[in-house]
């Protein structure tokens, strides 16, 4: 699935907008989650700090705050989503490479264009998980504040969602360093691909070679960390952790 959030305070171009991303849908067969939003002011409010997109459809001439100021501002807590300007104005496109957008679209929009910048940021987000995943079958390799990093798949301890966020817990000597970037957990797991991450709750994944012991309300992990267990996640919890040890 593709999340888009649109933000345009012509009703007519929203509207028309929202029609095109459906047709989209039933020509490609992707899913794609449509938020929608009639100022940048209202996108703000709504996601302060996190921006739960993996694409934005911006228009630049918004009341108030226009769509350039709107990517600065998301750009200060978000490097990596993809911007996609809509503009009447030709003169502002060259305006977008300060902010890093993927795409300009020009009004009256087409749905060709429309259609092609799509289809650029899902290939985007493929090959990005393609090369995480060509770094090596031992190592997990994600962006995180606009630097790529790798971590050594051993040494996660935990992921959690909070949110529309993910947070990995890995292993650093002594220490535990936190990567935090948005994704869900199910998307994590598939992206890992990593059969010693196993559910502990609905909200958790566990590294099940560093867990310690587990009871019917939690698991310890070797850096001392609890870790909720559910009444659901508790038979399989078990039998994998079994697994493991024999």
């Amino acid at each position: 699935m593709i999340k888009i959030g649109i933000c345009e305070d012509e009703e007519l171009q929203l509207r028309f907008l929202e029609r095109e991303l459906a047709a989209y849908c039933e020509q490609t067969g992707e899913k794609i989650e449509i938020k929608s939003f009639v100022s940048a002011e209202e996108l703000l409010f709504k996601h302060e700090n996190a921006f739960p997109f993996d694409c934005l459809l911006l228009d630049i001439r918004l009341q108030r705050m226009d769509g350039m100021a709107l990517a600065e501002r998301i750009r200060r807590t978000d490097k990596d989503i993809a911007i996609i300007f809509v503009t009447g104005d030709r003169d502002a496109v060259f305006d977008g490479y300060k902010v890093g957008a993927v795409r300009y679209i020009l009004k009256p929009v087409k749905r060709q264009e429309l259609f092609e910048a799509i289809d650029f940021v899902r290939r985007r987000d493929t090959d990005a998980r393609k090369g995480a995943q060509a770094a090596g079958a031992d190592y997990y390799c994600f962006s995180y504040c606009g630097e790529s990093v790798k971590i050594d798949r051993a040494q996660i301890l935990y992921i959690e969602v909070k949110g529309h966020y993910i947070y990995i817990h890995v292993c650093c000597g002594e220490s535990e360093q936190v990567y935090s970037f948005k994704e869900t957990l199910g998307g994590i797991r598939e992206s890992i691909a990593d059969s010693r991450l196993v559910p502990a709750n609905r909200s958790t994944l566990v590294n099940i070679a560093r867990v310690c012991a587990i009871t019917r309300q939690e698991c310890v992990l070797a850096t001392s960390a609890r870790i909720p267990v559910s009444r659901g996640c508790y038979a399989g919890l078990n039998q994998a952790f079994l697994r493991y040890l024999t």
